[in-house]
C-alpha cells in the first residue's frame, strides 16, 4: 500500500495539540478537584499492585516470548526518586547534578556553624536582608536560592529539580539551564515579596530554590510537555514499580495547588511555606519558554519520536507518515524524520524516498560524515540510481579521508561517465580519479581514465594537472 501524507500543513500547536493539553487541562482539574477520593482508591490499589504488576508482566512475556526477567526489568526500578524521561543517547546531566552539589555542600556547611552564626548569614543573605550591608543587597536575590531551612526542604526542592532538570538541560544545554534557573529564581522571589508587601504590607525575607525549581518546571511545561514523568512506587523493599504520567498531571496538580496557598495566605493563613515564589517561578519559565518559541521545538521533537516509533507497528504506519511530515514542515532538516521517511519510502521504492535520502546525507556531510557514510549504504541497497553528482563527489571525498579507496573510486567513475554532471564536477571526478588511481598502483585505469579526460575536456587545466601528477608518481614508482 503506498502511503502519502495528508494534504495540510501543521503548525507548532494545531488542533490536535490544542485537543491534547485540552483534555490534559480537565483531567488536572477533575484530579485536583476529586483528589481526596482519588487518594482513598489509590491507597487500595497499591495493595494490590505487586499482584497487579507480576501478572502483567506475566502475560506479557507470554505474548511477546520475552524473558520475564527482562519484562520486569522495563516496569521496576531501584531508583527511589521521580525522574522525566530521558532521551534516546545517554546523556549526564553536568549542570543539574552540580546545582544539586552546591545547595547540598552550603546546606551541610551552614549546619556545622552555631545557631546564632547560621541565622546571622542567612538574615545577611536571604531575598530582601533583615541585615542589609553595602554588597549582601545585591547578591542575596542569588544567595538565597542555594539557603534552606531544613534537610526537608533542602531535598524536597532537589528532588523536584531532579525530576525536571536533566531534560530541560539535555535539550538547551547547560548554560542556559543555569541561566533560566537564576532567572525564574530571583523572578520567584520578587514576586513574593511583592505581593505580601501589597497585601499585608510588610517585608517577606525568603530562602530557598523551589522558585527556581519551579521555575525549571515551568520550561518544562513548554520544551518537554509530551513527556512522561516517572514515578517509583515501593512495592517489595527497595523495588518500586515505575508509574509513568503525562509530566503536565504533577505540575499542574502543583500549579494548582500553590495558586491555592498562595490565596490562602492573602485570605490569613500563616503558612511559611513560598507559594508565590512557586507560582512566580513557574509562570516566569513557562513565558520564557513560549517567548523563545521552544514549544515549537518541543512539538518537533514529539512528532519525529511519535512517527519513529509507530515505525516498528505496521497498523501504525500511516500516523508514522504524517507525524514525520508535521516535523519536516516544523523543520525542514530534522535529519531523523528525514531518514526515517527515507526508508519507509525506500521499501516500495518510491523516488520521494531517493530525494529524501539525498537530503539527509547531505546534512550529514557536514556534521557526521561517518554517519553519512552509513546511511549512503542503506540508499544504495534500496536505490539502483547514482545520486545527485555534486553529491556523490563529496560522498567520495568522504569515503577518501576514511581511507577507503574502492567505493571512492565508483562513486567517481559514476560522475565522470554521467552526460547530466556539470563540466565542473566531471573534471574535478576525472582528476580525483586517476589520482586515485595510481595511489593505489592501478596504473593502467589510471592511464585510461587520464586520456579520457583529455580526449573529452581538450586544454582543460585539471587535465594539464594530472598528467602532471600521473608522471610524477610514475616516476616514485
Amino acid at each position: 500500500m503506498v502511503l502519502e501524507a495528508r494534504p495540510y500543513r501543521r503548525q507548532a500547536f494545531d488542533r490536535s495539540e490544542k485537543i491534547y493539553l485540552l483534555k490534559v487541562a480537565l483531567v488536572v482539574l477533575f484530579v485536583y478537584f476529586f483528589r481526596r477520593e482519588i487518594a482513598g482508591l489509590a491507597g487500595f490499589l497499591w495493595m494490590l499492585l505487586p499482584m497487579l504488576l507480576f501478572s502483567y508482566v506475566w502475560f506479557k512475556s507470554i505474548q511477546t516470548g520475552e524473558r520475564v526477567i527482562d519484562v520486569l526489568r522495563e516496569h521496576v526500578t531501584l531508583i527511589p526518586v521521580a525522574y522525566a524521561e530521558r532521551g534516546n543517547k545517554p546523556f549526564i546531566p553536568k549542570a543539574t547534578l552540580a546545582l544539586v552539589l552546591v545547595n547540598a555542600a552550603v546546606f551541610y556547611v551552614m549546619t556545622l556553624l552555631d545557631a546564632e552564626a547560621a541565622v546571622a548569614l542567612i538574615d545577611r543573605f536571604c531575598f530582601l536582608p533583615v541585615a542589609t550591608g553595602s554588597w549582601s543587597a545585591l547578591v542575596s536575590p542569588l544567595t538565597s536560592m542555594f539557603l534552606h531551612a531544613d534537610a526537608v526542604h533542602l531535598w524536597g526542592n532537589m528532588a523536584f529539580l531532579w525530576a525536571f532538570a536533566p531534560a530541560v538541560e539535555e535539550r538547551l544545554g547547560w548554560r542556559r539551564l543555569v541561566a533560566l534557573y537564576l532567572l525564574t529564581g530571583i523572578a520567584g522571589g520578587l514576586l513574593s515579596v511583592v505581593i505580601l508587601r501589597l497585601f499585608f504590607f510588610k517585608a517577606i525575607h525568603t530562602i530557598g530554590a523551589s522558585g527556581a525549581v519551579s521555575g525549571i518546571m515551568g520550561v518544562f511545561m513548554v520544551r518537554c510537555y509530551f513527556k512522561k514523568l516517572i514515578i517509583p512506587i515501593p512495592i517489595l523493599g527497595l523495588v518500586s514499580a515505575k508509574l509513568k504520567l503525562n509530566s503536565l498531571l504533577p505540575i499542574g496538580l502543583f500549579f494548582l495547588r500553590d495558586l491555592q496557598g498562595g490565596f490562602r495566605q492573602l485570605a490569613g493563613s500563616n503558612s511559611p511555606i513560598g507559594f508565590w515564589a512557586h507560582v512566580g517561578g513557574m509562570l516566569t519559565g513557562f513565558s520564557l519558554a513560549l517567548a523563545f518559541r521552544m514549544h515549537a521545538k518541543a512539538a518537533e521533537e514529539k512528532f519525529t519520536e511519535a512517527g519513529l516509533a509507530a515505525m516498528e507497528n505496521t497498523v501504525s504506519r500511516r500516523e508514522s507518515v504524517d507525524a514525520l511530515h508535521a516535523a519536516l514542515q516544523l523543520n525542514p532538516e530534522n535529519e531523523a524524520a528525514l531518514l526515517g521517511l527515507a526508508r519507509e519510502y525506500a521499501i516500495t521504492r518510491r523516488p520521494e524516498g531517493r530525494e529524501l535520502f539525498q537530503r539527509v546525507i547531505q546534512l550529514k556531510l557536514r556534521t557526521d560524515p561517518g554517519t553519512a557514510l552509513g546511511i549512503f549504504a542503506q540508499y544504495r541497497d534500496a536505490y539502483a540510481q547514482m545520486l545527485d553528482p555534486d553529491l556523490n563527489y563529496r560522498l567520495a571525498a568522504a569515503f577518501y579521508k576514511q581511507d577507503d579507496h574502492e567505493p571512492a573510486a565508483r562513486l567517481l567513475e559514476a560522475i565522470v561517465l554521467e552526460p547530466s554532471a556539470s563540466d565542473d564536477t566531471r573534471q574535478r571526478a576525472f582528476f580525483q580519479l586517476i589520482v586515485l588511481l595510481a595511489e593505489n598502483s592501478m596504473l593502467d585505469a589510471a592511464h585510461f581514465r587520464l586520456e579520457q579526460f583529455k580526449e573529452q575536456f581538450p586544454g582543460a587545466e585539471l587535465a594539464k594537472l594530472a598528467e602532471d601528477k600521473f608522471v610524477e608518481m610514475l616516476k616514485e614508482e
